[in-house]
């Protein structure tokens, strides 16, 4: 069904997180940027408990380390199909990029993370906090602000990435997306960035890894459904 790859990206300097750490600021920002009033799994992947932390931009977070979302990954990649006007000139390759694309996140020693892509080496801080000057649009005009973000310095990512097999053309000549589409995104994508900041030309990265995986296709599907526990 799918067509697999095992890709690694090393960051060329720094990466910054993107999360308001402050509890209120922080529901707020979920409520109006994914319309959704469950805000409760992003605040707890934050340490929330720093009073100093208010005014600080950060990453996601657990007790297994930093991580982005694989989300974040999916956004780079439409946004550089886009740019690169893939969605004009391939058909079906909006809706490729956007249902017929899925990242899966890898640990150092490639078991699976599921939606979180751990900056590697494992990392539970950040490398340091750095503070920019900015300006914000309120209804009493523009203001200036001051800004700490939070960063790691020169991480590696690993994860898989699935693509539909249907969905994928058989060579360069086909009306559909082809993999030297995909490996044109990662390569725009090196210079796009990852992370918040990337306008101050932060969060490039290198691809220091793309292998395709041997195409597997099995006639019997098994879902291993366990049967109810009887007393």
């Amino acid at each position: 069904m799918y067509l697999k790859f095992e890709i690694e990206l090393k960051f060329r300097d720094k990466i910054y997180g993107g999360l308001p750490k402050d509890k209120d600021v922080l529901k707020n920002y979920v409520k109006n940027k994914f319309s959704s009033e469950d805000t409760s799994p992003t605040a707890d992947d934050l340490d929330l408990t720093e009073e100093i932390e208010k005014r600080t931009v950060g990453f996601k977070r657990d007790d297994r380390g930093i991580y982005i979302g694989s989300y974040q990954i999916k956004a780079m990649l439409a946004q550089a199909a886009s740019l690169l006007e893939l969605t004009i000139t391939k058909r079906g390759s909006k809706q490729t990029m956007r249902e017929g694309l899925i990242i899966k996140g890898q640990d150092e020693d490639d078991t699976f993370t599921g939606e979180k892509i751990y900056l590697l080496p494992r990392i539970m801080e950040p490398t340091g906090i750095e503070s920019h000057a900015g300006n914000v649009s309120t209804p009493q005009g523009s203001r200036s602000i001051l800004k700490t973000l939070e960063y790691v310095l020169e991480p590696t990512v690993k994860f898989q990435l699935w693509l539909l097999k249907n969905r994928i053309g058989e060579d360069n000549r086909s009306k559909k997306l082809v993999i030297k589409d995909i490996k044109k995104c990662f390569l725009y994508g090196m210079e796009l960035g990852l992370g918040s900041h990337r306008k101050y030309e932060a969060g490039k990265f290198d691809v220091v890894r793309f292998e395709e995986l041997p195409y597997e296709e099995s006639e019997e599907i098994n879902f291993e459904i366990p049967l109810p526990k009887t007393e």
